[in-house]
């Protein structure tokens, strides 16, 4: 394929995908009895919490507010801020209707559309993810009939990953260990975890990397993960690193350890430790395994080497989540009911503090399929070494 070819045929799986994203959203409300759905986005990109507009549009907006109004016949249209944006999202999504309007005027817009369009009277659902409290009280006063939660709706068709997905998730994993890579190589005793932090941050962007969730912390006998601080790395730390890049808002993570000088072999056996019930793991997460059963095989390990307080509160709250789009859901945790589902992306990570050597962070992006999880890294992680 030729380089002019390239960006063409990237340009049309997305196109593809997108399409089927909203076809999927379609026939899934056909099978609920609904009319329809209003897809909200805040503007606030976080892998905390979904983002059902940009899922629907693939337009990452300026503004605080953005709808999509999909019904399951007829056109869709965007209602998106602020009204001078409005160019950069014709030239990003031109298969809707669109409207762009200033904040405080969006509500009022939306409510025009949808009278515009005899939606009023029909039975819509609502998926908003994290909404600000005038626009989630403003949904039941458009329409004649309360709207029904429709979060979860869209975030189970999210979370199976499509083509051009996928594609964005491969790309996010190589930011995140070229990051990770050129992290350790600057790295030095006597640098700020900030400056380290922050070399990173401006390398990953310079990849392509949208944004960029990080934990960055050091220590000789680590807590906790926790954000960068002015503390100076030492000989003898252990530095942590989550590192969350994002392409096209699909969030990866990878979890790595690394030891400044030379590591004991405790740390090494407890990272081994750590390596196992991760790959214990991966291996039983196929199609059809509950999420709990996956946490426990995990833990197995640990809690044989005597250490099961420290697999529960307060000391680890999840074994892993799913990143599609913005959401965690499903987790995989003990108290979740959910089933592995082939096409499915998660961060498994037996993050684990240990009494001799402290927190150490091990943990991949994976890929459910019929063999398990599969590593979307180019290499699991170990425990570096950053040279002195």
């Amino acid at each position: 394929m030729s380089d002019d070819a390239e960006p063409l045929a990237h340009l049309s799986l997305r196109a593809e995908c997108l399409d089927r994203r909203r076809e999927a959203v379609r026939s899934s409300l056909r099978a609920q009895g609904l009319d329809g759905i209003i897809c909200y986005g805040n503007g606030r990109h976080s892998f905390l919490a979904s983002n059902p507009a940009w899922y629907l549009t693939g337009f990452r907006q300026l503004g605080p507010h953005m709808a999509v109004l999909l019904p399951v016949d007829g056109d869709p249209v965007v209602v998106t801020t602020p009204a001078w944006d409005l160019g950069r999202i014709k030239e990003q999504v031109d298969m809707f209707d669109i409207v762009a309007v200033e904040p405080e005027d969006f509500l009022a817009t939306i409510r025009v559309e949808i009278e515009r369009r005899n939606m009023r009277t029909k039975r819509l659902a609502v998926a908003g993810g994290v909404q600000p409290r005038m626009v989630s009280d403003a949904w039941s006063a458009m329409l004649d009939q309360p709207p029904v939660p429709g979060d979860k709706l869209v975030s189970d068709i999210a979370r199976v990953r499509d083509a051009w997905s996928l594609a964005c998730v491969r790309k996010a994993v190589d930011i995140a260990e070229r990051g990770y890579q050129y992290g350790l190589e600057i790295a030095r005793p006597g640098m700020p975890e900030y400056k380290l932090a922050a070399e990173m941050e401006a390398f990953m962007r310079g990849l392509g990397a949208e944004d960029n969730f990080q934990l960055l912390a050091a220590s000789q006998h680590n807590r906790a993960a926790h954000r960068p601080s002015e503390r100076l790395l030492n000989v003898g730390d252990v530095l942590l690193g989550e590192i969350t890049p994002a392409v096209e808002g699909e969030y990866v993570q990878i979890c790595r350890s690394a030891v400044v000088g030379t590591p004991t072999n405790l740390q090494c056996e407890t990272f081994a430790l750590l390596d196992r019930a991760l790959r214990d793991a991966m291996r039983a997460a196929k199609p059809g395994v509950a999420a709990r059963d996956i946490v426990t095989i995990m833990n197995a390990p640990i809690v044989a080497a005597g250490y099961e307080t420290y697999t529960k509160p307060p000391y680890m709250r999840t074994r892993g989540h799913s990143m599609a789009l913005g959401s965690m859901d499903p987790e995989i945790a003990l108290n979740s009911d959910e089933i592995m589902v082939k096409g499915m992306v998660f961060v498994m990570h037996p993050n684990q503090y240990i009494p001799e050597t402290g927190y150490m962070m091990c943990g991949e992006p994976v890929l459910i399929t019929d063999e398990g999880a599969q590593p979307l890294t180019s290499r699991m992680g170990q425990l570096d070494v950053i040279a002195v």
